[in-house]
């Protein structure tokens, strides 16, 4: 006798995951991300050139547009690759992103996590704090914070995790009041479960969703922001190959007529933000629990 599966129930993460196929865009948005990620692993094969040492008897050449094959996207003022340099900036623009949602993970999710468990005094003293840095715009925070700690890739991730901890805290907080309230943590509760293993193994894997699409969509502004610290110049030393940086650089040339020093590092960045938002919406379609399969 034939058994009927058409009626077996199907697991959270695969209705996820066909809610996820369905938008276009999102599954096109993955292999980009992948892409992306793929051309910062390979770096060092991918690339044609060492992307800072200097050949400046081969500064501001076009690229394949020109017939140039051995810079098939133009070299810069100094004479480097252009395209070395954007292969390399993937590293190190992917670098700080993962860096920020390391630091904003932890810090934002457990200080959320305190908050809204404990209540009272703590929640209130934790939320005002989380107030006091969220009332400063976004860069100017991040503008500050290189300023007192100085320039360099450690300090950028720093300056750049210290805008999003408090957004990530009020995120967790909203949904870990409402989880722990939910009748399964009352009846641990009850059983005489202790705070930690409440948290643990009841409320933080409720909380997985909400976070795990946030941090996503975090690393889009985080390599827009690294992008940004860059092309001030207080972010990332001048000479390291970043995104941010080769802009700065080039755009006293573009009115001059070089304008792949700036197009194409720009385009990078434009192409990279536009990837990781998109695969973050369909991430959040995708992991709604009101989703329509």
């Amino acid at each position: 006798m034939a058994i009927d599966k058409s009626n077996k129930p199907q697991s959270y993460m695969s209705l996820a995951f066909k809610q996820f196929k369905k938008n276009k865009l999102a599954v096109i948005s993955f292999f980009m991300v992948m892409g992306i990620m793929l051309l910062g692993v390979f770096a060092p094969l991918i690339a044609l050139e060492d992307p800072i040492t200097p050949v400046l008897e081969n500064k501001l050449q076009p690229g394949f547009w020109a017939g140039n094959k051995s810079h098939p996207l133009g070299t810069d003022e100094l004479g480097r690759d252009i395209f070395s340099r954007i292969v390399y900036g993937t590293r190190i623009s992917l670098k700080v992103g993962y860096m920020v949602i390391a630091i904003t993970a932890v810090l934002g999710i457990s200080l959320g996590l305190i908050s809204a468990y404990y209540g009272k005094l703590i929640d209130l003293l934790l939320m005002r704090i989380t107030d006091i840095f969220l009332s400063f715009p976004p860069l100017l925070l991040a503008l500050a914070v290189v300023a007192i700690l100085g320039t360099g890739l450690e300090k950028a991730m720093l300056a750049i995790a210290l805008i999003y901890i408090p957004q990530m805290a009020r995120i967790v907080r909203s949904v870990v009041l409402t989880v722990k309230e939910l009748p399964y943590v009352e009846a641990s509760r009850a059983l005489g479960a202790g705070n930690l293993r409440i948290i643990v193994c009841h409320i933080l894997p409720n909380i997985l969703a909400p976070t795990v699409v946030y941090l996503t969509l975090l690393l889009a502004d985080a390599i827009l922001y690294t992008a940004a610290l860059g092309f001030l110049g207080i972010g990332i030393d001048p000479s390291t190959p970043e995104w941010g940086a080769m802009l700065s650089n080039g755009r006293d040339y573009l009115l001059l007529g070089y304008w792949w020093v700036t197009v194409f590092p720009g385009l990078m960045i434009a192409l990279s933000v536009l990837s990781f938002n998109l695969f973050g919406d369909g991430l959040r379609e995708a992991l709604d629990p009101k989703m329509d399969i």
